[in-house]
């Protein structure tokens, strides 16, 4: 049975108290508000975070006079709150405070940049950074770490590749990591190794944690300064809600410390790491929990069943194209992720398990349709990236009520090298986000930020065009898989709300939902697709309040 643990209050009465007079909280007024029924030029009323009524101009005098505060949007469009439907929020805290890498067209750029950084530290300081990636660079090879060690001989440096499913280690963090020829690949992971059998510096999926195991531990402080810093960023963005794919203990106590205190800027819907067998017998235990408020819920488990397509670590059923010696990793094995989605579907949680490869995706659906049965559309189990999904593949999604969690802008970045990872014939398998919905599979969207920006006018560009912000390819890739406007919205509002259970309070303006906005100075949805990149944001508000407008400082 589905244990739903309510703690603090709810909005009490807030529709009935305004129904009953015209009195609200706030009222936001003048501008082209995108409701269910469409664009209308009405007013919007809240009291304690929702919104209570949506009132026409001409009825709007009653309201204006009696309201806490008066909002002037000015002719700006109001949407339903976006949402990051798939994000690591801790993740991209700590990134705006390491070395840049992205966009990095080499691995001398990548060391000069590194070099730089650690000119700034004490002798002896990690060095850490995130987003290079070979397939920009000439050779399109992974690098060894020799240049690296060279020009940063006195810190230990890890740098992420930018999918997180890789890093670079120069020797010095090798050494403190203890990793030498004689270590072993560890089960779900890669070490790198020259001919000579000595490590490369590159490390691949679960290897990674041979190098995190030497990395300082962050302190709580640590996670809530890269919390608070992610989440005005995210505002800034427009989003109002993350989806948080591996939320760990104690990212998830500082997280329930700042719903407690209410200085949580956006909602945060957590997924448990599903490594931690302490966090899920103590959270499988308690059962879901969502504050009355909403600001936060615990009611999913993320597991990965392989690793990234960029690096070869994605799981597939046949070898690479461009490197037939390996068909992928098993992050996980698959024992323990039955068990996991046994566990989560018994106390109640929402499965969600990474898997890119088509392998892994048959994997996962294979133990949703085992694990969970008729209980799939209870539980709404979630693939999180569904990048690869062969044929056969894609009506089960619908079938077993099981949702794609979908990354647009993955498909921007990665058709340069797409092909041949995978051959002509599996490509076609890619990023196939019209085909799942004509077999009536529900979608959500995000960019797994930090890997790809979360600003959600690149990911809705990317779902509709197939295009990168430049315009190439001119005709898109692929472009008979591309999204509608109005569903690339959908997937960042009403789709999201339902992939986190939230579609009867979240996702829409309409009477009785939460207060949560993205105001754009101008219509995304206007004739020109264009458009969607020329919108600014102006303001966001969450359960009513502003947590973001331009020019303010906010």
């Amino acid at each position: 049975m589905l244990r739903l643990v309510i703690v603090v209050s709810l909005f009490a009465g807030a529709a009935a108290g305004c129904s009953a007079a015209p009195r609200c909280d706030r009222l936001l007024v003048g501008g082209v508000v995108h409701t269910p029924a469409g664009a209308q030029r009405v007013e919007i009323a809240i009291t304690e975070g929702r919104v209570v009524a949506l009132v026409p101009p001409a009825d709007a005098g009653t309201w204006r006079s009696s309201a806490a505060e008066v909002t002037d949007l000015a002719g700006a469009h109001v949407f339903a709150g976006f949402t990051e439907s798939h994000g690591h929020l801790v993740g991209y805290g700590a990134a705006l405070g390491q070395v840049d890498l992205r966009d990095a067209a080499s691995l001398d750029e990548v060391v000069a940049r590194v070099r730089a950084a650690a000119a700034k530290l004490p002798a002896g300081t990690w060095v850490l950074g995130r987003g290079w990636d070979q397939n920009l660079w000439p050779d399109r090879r992974f690098p060894t770490n020799e240049e690296l060690s060279t020009a940063v001989p006195d810190h230990p440096v890890l740098l992420r590749r930018v999918d997180g499913h890789a890093a670079l280690a120069n020797a010095r963090a090798l050494d403190a990591a203890g990793i030498t020829a004689s270590t072993k690949d560890p089960p779900g992971g890669r070490i790198l190794k020259d001919t000579a059998g000595r490590p490369t510096g590159v490390v691949v999926d679960s290897a990674e944690a041979l190098l995190d195991r030497a990395v300082p531990v962050p302190t709580a402080a640590d996670i809530e300064r890269h919390v608070l810093a992610a989440a005005r960023h995210l505002a800034a963005f427009g989003i109002t809600e993350i989806h948080d794919a591996g939320t760990t203990r104690t990212e998830l106590a500082v997280l329930r410390a700042l719903a407690a205190a209410g200085r949580l800027p956006v909602r945060v819907y957590v997924m448990l790491d599903g490594g931690d067998d302490v966090l899920l017998e103590q959270e499988f235990a308690a059962g879901p929990q969502v504050r009355r408020d909403g600001m936060l819920a615990v009611r999913a488990v993320k597991l990965y069943a392989d690793g990234a397509l960029g690096s070869r670590g994605a799981l597939l059923s046949a070898p690479y194209t461009d490197e037939p010696s390996t068909h992928g990793l098993e992050v996980t094995p698959e024992v323990r992720l039955a068990d996991v989605v046994r566990r989560a579907g018994r106390a109640g949680f929402q499965p969600c398990i990474h898997a890119i490869g088509d392998a892994a995706v048959t994997r996962v659906l294979d133990i949703y349709e085992r694990e969970l049965g008729p209980r799939g559309e209870e539980l709404r189990p979630r693939v999180e990236h569904a990048q690869i999904v062969r044929p056969q593949d894609v009506p089960r999604f619908g079938a077993l009520g099981a949702i794609a969690s979908v990354q647009p802008t993955h498909c921007t970045s990665d058709m340069p090298w797409v092909p041949s990872r995978l051959g002509e014939e599996r490509v076609t398998w890619a990023y196939r986000w019209r085909s799942l919905l004509a077999a009536k599979a529900r979608l959500c969207l995000g960019s797994d930020v930090p890997v790809e920006s979360p600003d959600p006018r690149l990911g809705m560009w990317a779902a509709v065009t197939r295009r990168t912000p430049q315009g190439t390819p001119t005709e898109g890739w692929n472009p008979a898989e591309a999204l509608t406007r109005a569903e690339a919205l959908a997937g960042y509002t009403t789709w999201a709300a339902a992939a986190a259970f939230e579609d009867e309070w979240r996702g829409a303006c309409a009477p009785g939902f939460a207060a949560d906005l993205t105001v754009f100075d101008r219509d995304p949805m206007g004739a020109d697709a264009a458009a969607i990149l020329q919108v600014r944001v102006v303001r966001t508000v969450v359960a009513g309040r502003d947590v973001f407008v331009a020019g303010s400082g906010l």
